[in-house]
């Protein structure tokens, strides 16, 4: 049985297949086994291309690296835009004092946000939303054909409704509202993941759509590696600078 590894530019959650049955478990043990760690030590290298275009103004493009390592207490992502700003990101697994930390990498432009023109920001690269606090589960949805778990959390003044695939326990879909959610609310800004690619028994996600009012933003990973594997580390999997 092939391991799942979620790359998702933002996101990185290598899951091995449970032997529970995902449709059945309560809202809260499906999350924990949503947000849980693995034993053991996985890494992924992907690198493509952003697409951005916008009600008014030209197409824009730019280059994206991602890089992520797991390991059994904690998550260390790379992500680079250009060659001119990155951003590491750490995230800790130990339950309730689980925590984000995004730091500007060493030769990062600081004059501009290029990630925020194309709809996104760094904590949202480690799915970092996957962690904020249980509201309530919804009814279930098909999304691709695929039977979805739906929940709703929060933190701060933000929401999300996370649209969880039950067979791989991987996130299909997600919508950012802000202040407040119920069945009138209207999300800010959505994501999907919508084309993948296995590698070493790992499924990456290769390609991503996410929208907002008047915008819309394409990313495309076309070179790829991951493994499980220490001894195929790559050495240049983290970097010390942007370029």
């Amino acid at each position: 049985m092939s391991k799942y590894l979620l790359l998702i530019l933002c996101a990185v959650i290598a899951l091995p297949a449970m032997a529970v049955d995902l449709d059945k478990i309560s809202s809260q043990e499906f999350l924990d086994l949503l947000r849980r760690p693995h034993g053991f030590q996985t890494w992924g290298q992907m690198s493509g291309r952003i697409d951005h275009e916008r009600q008014g103004s030209k197409k824009t493009s730019s280059s994206v690296y991602l890089a992520t390592m797991f390991a059994p207490d904690r998550m260390i992502s790379q992500v680079i835009v250009d060659d001119k700003q990155g951003y590491t990101i750490s995230q800790t697994f130990d339950g309730a004092k689980s925590g984000t930390t995004v730091t500007p990498m060493e030769g990062s432009a600081a004059d501009s946000d290029l990630l925020g023109q194309y709809g996104l920001r760094a904590e949202d690269l480690t799915m970092s939303f996957i962690y904020w606090d249980f509201v309530k589960e919804l009814p279930r949805e098909t999304i691709t054909f695929r039977n979805c778990r739906v929940f709703v959390l929060t933190k701060g003044d933000e929401y999300v409704r996370l649209s969880v695939n039950v067979e791989y326990l991987f996130p299909m879909e997600v919508r950012w509202y802000k202040d407040k959610f119920d069945e009138n609310a209207v999300a800010y800004r959505s994501l999907k993941a919508t084309k993948f690619t296995e590698v070493n028994d790992l499924w990456l996600v290769t390609r991503l759509q996410l929208e907002g009012p008047g915008w819309r933003t394409r990313v495309d990973f076309t070179k790829v590696d991951a493994d499980s594997r220490d001894k195929r580390l790559p050495k240049d999997l983290l970097r010390d600078s942007v370029k």
